[in-house]
């Protein structure tokens, strides 16, 4: 039996989701729960959520769908409808006590599995806090001329990957 559980985000996560996002981002300003749950409204079947065997929250990841050219704001719920290729992985978070278990890891290839079965031709994001080398291991590449919101703190980069 696996140490670590990955499932869809339950109602009951929510508490410990917005502690664990406060304890991950030192250089982006949390968001509030209303805006991550609008992510999780849009798409509850990419909205992912990793827990060791005694239910403790590792890490969670919101992804919806977006149909539009540009990448989407922080603090902002947006309304998503209609059909699209393109999923938008909008946050992932993995405490620092879960560091080293392959908690980001499973989240993400768990999403991608996920956005291939659902038929999505792209994942795009917006790496933060320096992250670009985690998310190149996967096989994202930036995105060299996309503008991106300041909110996004320093140095943010835009990355896509192809599936």
């Amino acid at each position: 039996m696996s140490l670590l559980s990955i499932e869809p985000i339950t109602e009951a996560a929510w508490p410990q989701i917005l502690a664990l996002q406060a304890e991950c981002y030192q250089e982006v300003a949390p968001e509030s729960e209303a805006v991550l749950r609008s992510k999780w409204r849009a798409s509850p079947a990419t909205c992912l959520q990793c827990r060791d065997r005694g239910g403790a929250l590792l890490g969670y990841l919101l992804s919806h769908p977006w149909p539009h050219p540009e990448l989407p704001a922080l603090h902002r719920e947006y309304e998503i409808t209609g059909p699209c290729d393109r999923l938008y992985l909008h946050d992932l978070a993995v405490s620092p006590r879960a560091h080293g278990l392959g908690v980001g890891k499973g989240l993400v290839d768990a999403l991608l599995g996920r956005a291939r079965a659902q038929g999505f031709a792209h994942v795009s994001l917006v790496s933060v806090q320096g992250s670009e080398g985690f998310w190149a291991r996967f096989g994202f590449r930036s995105l060299h001329r996309a503008e991106l919101c300041a909110s996004y703190g320093d140095a943010p980069r835009a990355m896509e990957l192809e599936l």
